[in-house]
């Protein structure tokens, strides 16, 4: 005889889960329309808030309809999806501390003989929020450092009404510093791209300061290796300081620049992704000192 057994209600702990993924699916729709607000539509890849937010709500069904044993929906469906959204939490997290770590500035940096400005948006009525912080920073350590030759990187993207080094260029001379000590480079694409392009445009330089223009003048000997620094935002450092040590620049200065504390983290979810693209790409490596969660497991 068959015996009519009750549906199973949700666990306390599913229950909790369902939750969860309403709010973060409501916070990722939320978060959409400030950044839309705040910054435009056009703001690069903010989409994907609304993309997570589908997400969490497609997660928050599989819960219930799972576990409710409706449709005759398999249990290994819901088991997969979180199991994959738990990996890549972990991925993200891991990746975020190692972002966070190199975004804190020293306020003390070394002479270096070159400083790479890399750049960003430029609209038609100006430079954006996070250019300018990076044009600040980059006046201040000029300031401070005034032997520097400041490399100004960055193309012209979809978008940006001229190219992003002349911008810096104008910015710069405005500023008072002179033609000579600025170097353009609009070559490049990606980060990876661009700072290889910069590294050429600094190589051609040294080598010219290494012939005498005169007598008595004095140049850099033959054998000499210029230091390099390198200026970008501050959850961008990480990924940009690998991708010079892996190019052969061993010692690259440090000094991130501020960026806007409302896209602060959208800019991280971006840069997360971009990291794990280089990383899969070959544009730099890892090893236990840049991986906070293994070092700590070895010391124990």
């Amino acid at each position: 005889m068959e015996i009519n057994r009750p549906r199973k209600k949700l666990p306390g702990i599913m229950k909790k889960a369902a939750g969860i993924c309403l709010i973060l699916a409501v916070f990722c729709a939320v978060y959409f329309l400030v950044i839309v607000i705040y910054s435009g539509l056009m703001t690069a890849y903010c989409i994907v808030w609304l993309f997570m937010a589908a997400v969490f709500l497609m997660m928050r069904r599989f819960i219930r309809r799972a576990l409710r044993q409706e449709s005759g929906m398999p249990r290994f469906i819901p088991t997969f999806v979180f199991t994959s959204f738990g990996l890549f939490s972990l991925i993200f997290i891991l990746i975020m501390s190692m972002v966070l770590k190199d975004s804190r500035a020293e306020g003390e940096y070394e002479n270096a003989d070159y400083t790479i400005v890399l750049g960003a948006r430029v609209y038609p009525d100006g430079v954006s929020r996070t250019l300018m912080y990076r044009l600040e920073e980059a006046m201040e350590y000029y300031d401070s450092h005034p032997g520097t030759t400041l490399v100004l990187s960055g193309g012209q993207e979809p978008g940006d009404a001229i190219p992003e080094a002349l911008a810096m260029f104008n910015y710069f001379s405005l500023k008072g510093v002179p033609t000579a000590k600025m170097i353009i480079n609009t070559n490049g694409s990606s980060t990876a791209e661009i700072i290889e392009s910069s590294l050429e445009k600094i190589s051609l330089n040294a080598e010219i300061r290494k012939i005498p223009k005169g007598p008595g003048d004095r140049v850099w000997s033959d054998d000499y290796v210029p230091s390099i620094a390198i200026i970008t935002s501050d959850y961008h450092v990480m990924r940009s300081a690998k991708v010079l040590k892996t190019l052969g620049v061993e010692d690259p200065i440090e000094i991130p620049a501020r960026s806007d504390s409302l896209l602060f983290l959208h800019q991280c979810v971006r840069e997360s992704a971009a990291i794990v693209k280089d990383f899969l790409m070959g544009n730099f490596t890892l090893n236990e000192r840049d991986i906070p969660f293994i070092t700590g497991m070895r010391r124990r």
